[in-house]
């Protein structure tokens, strides 16, 4: 957790308990907020109580909650041993259970380090025209607003149900496992775009498994691939990487896949 996690997402702490107050930019563009923005203060939370850098996260959709409301981030340490702490936290607002989520954290020495997989070899950002969705409104001011995606001109002629996508966050370098967790939640993207209809999906959880967390400033590479999908329900994972080719992390999510698009709330009418 960085000074820059606090500020870019807006966490308060009064008498040592942390918060968030939303605002539409932490939100999707129907008005609820975006599981990345949770996600990234549950991680961001747990690291500032555990002092200790996360390695792991799930966390479970359980509700939403809206602009202008008061996320509270109650994090339980349930083991602090030598060297690794692991810790619940509780989002709510008020009585209302908004995010469950357990994670990991662990100051052993760095060591060696490998990864088993290549980075795809895409188009570098510069080369790629921008990537937004059927429901990306400029004049909004969702979470959108704040990430910068780009994607190889002939994405949706390449293989079924897998994307590339470059992505960066002005302003906040993503690294820090608070960051990858805001640009991770991706994975249903994959899978609407491998059935071929983007109709809007509600996500059920979201792991996090940081490989590199130290802050990074500059693009990186999404490869988001979905892997099934049964009973309206999609399952998929995403790689992050650098452009130098270093895996930063691995995330992985299931999804209620919407069969009627949904409406996005004062969309501007084509015309």
């Amino acid at each position: 957790m960085t000074a820059s996690d606090v500020a870019f997402l807006g966490l308060d702490e009064i008498d040592g308990r942390h918060s968030l107050f939303i605002q539409k930019r932490h939100c999707t563009p129907f008005g609820f907020l975006y599981g990345g923005s949770g996600v990234a203060a549950c991680a961001a939370a747990a690291e500032l109580v555990a002092g200790r850098p996360l390695v792991w996260i799930t966390t479970q959709y359980v509700g939403q909650a809206a602009p202008d409301e008061r996320l509270e981030l109650d994090v339980e340490v349930l083991v602090h041993a030598r060297s690794t702490t692991q810790t619940i936290v509780r989002a709510h607002v008020g009585d209302r259970l908004v995010l469950h989520a357990t994670t990991a954290h662990t100051d052993r020495p760095v060591g060696d380090e490998a990864w088993w997989d290549a980075m795809p070899d895409v188009p570098a950002p510069d080369d790629c025209p921008p990537f937004a969705l059927t429901f990306d409104h400029h004049g909004d001011e969702s979470f959108f607003r704040s990430l910068d995606r780009r994607a190889p001109a002939d994405w949706a002629e390449r293989t079924p149900g897998r994307i590339a996508i470059w992505a960066r966050v002005p302003g906040w370098g993503i690294g820090t496992p608070a960051s990858q967790a805001f640009v991770a939640d991706i994975v249903p993207v994959a899978v609407m775009t491998g059935l071929g209809r983007m109709t809007g999906a509600t996500s059920l959880d979201n792991t996090l498994r940081v490989v590199h967390g130290e802050p990074y400033d500059g693009w990186v590479l999404l490869d988001v691939e979905a892997q099934g999908y049964r009973r309206a329900i999609g399952h998929g994972q995403v790689r992050l990487w650098r452009p130098d080719g270093v895996l930063l992390g691995i995330g992985s999510q299931s999804c209620i896949v919407r069969s009627v698009p949904r409406v996005v709330p004062d969309a501007p009418v084509p015309g």
